[in-house]
Parts: C-alpha cells; structure tokens; sequence
C-alpha cells in the first residue's frame, strides 16, 4: 500500500489549545505525522509524496468564500487591533443563513467550529499540501491501487 505525505504539512504547528477553560498545549502537532507515517511504513507501506492536484478538487468541496478565508484570514488577522499571533475565534455566529461577517473576528467564528483550530502563517499551505495528499491517494485508487492511505494534517474535522 502507498502512504501519501508531504513533510510541508509539518509547518503547521499551533501553539494554542483551551480545554476544560485553560490554555494549554495543542495535540495537533507534526510529530502525530510522524508516528503515523513511521508505523505506516514499519507496516510495509511505500511513502510516496503527493502530487499537485491543483486547486479544482478543493474548490469542488469547499466554496470560494471559504477559500479565500484559509488563504486570507492570517495576514487580515494581524491588521487587526487586539488580535493574537494564530487566528483563534472568540465568537461563532448561530444564524449563519443571514449574511457573512464582515470582520475578520466573525469570519473566524464563522469558519472555525471552536478554538481547537487555530490558524498560523503556515496553515494555508499545509492546508492545501494536506488537500494533495487526499487528491494523489484518491487518484491511485481510481488509477488501479486497490487502497492508499492519505496522511492528511492539519484535519479539518473542527471546521465549518
């Protein structure tokens, strides 16, 4: 079996993490890769790198606003006043029918389920290297590969 994993997923790093009301370190760090991809490979997987699918696959899934959040909201953040180095929510709009926020602290709200998912300077990129990997596993399977594992981080289990 193919484990696909880029090593640019690593700089995705977050450093916030609240739980039970406290801050404290986030799980989601570059060394689960690691420990996935080692035992991957000690159970005989091939790891190959991803190739780049382009961005028609993500836009197929996620709409362009969303996008364009992912690949905007970390500098926008920064030109924010009382803004912290990751983009982190601190509210999260119920009635999301009506209309889209206009600040940076209501897209986040928006976009971002809880305060789980925090977003660096790296995210974006290893948000899109993340989406190859999935893109490149599918392609083999579709391709004749009758299973490939796509190793894909940061997840986006804790996004809208």
């Amino acid at each position: 079996m193919k484990a696909v994993y880029s090593s640019s997923q690593a700089k995705h790093n977050p450093l916030f993490f609240m739980t039970g009301g406290k801050q404290s370190n986030n799980p989601e760090v570059p060394q689960r890769a690691d420990t996935l991809l080692a035992a991957a490979l000690s159970a005989g997987c091939q790891h190959i790198e991803p190739t780049d699918t382009g961005l028609s696959l993500i836009s197929a899934i996620h709409t362009p606003e969303y996008l364009r959040f992912l690949k905007n909201i970390h500098q926008q953040w920064q030109h924010s006043d009382s803004t912290s180095a990751e983009v982190i929510p601190n509210i999260h709009p119920i009635r999301r029918e009506i209309s889209y926020p206009s600040s940076v602290v209501g897209q986040a709200g928006y976009h971002m389920a809880d305060t789980a998912c925090p977003i660096s300077s790296e995210t974006f990129a290893a948000v899109i290297s993340s989406a190859h990997c999935a893109g490149t596993a599918s392609k083999l399977v579709l391709d004749g590969e009758s299973v490939a594992y796509a190793l894909c981080r940061p997840p986006g289990h804790h996004a809208f």
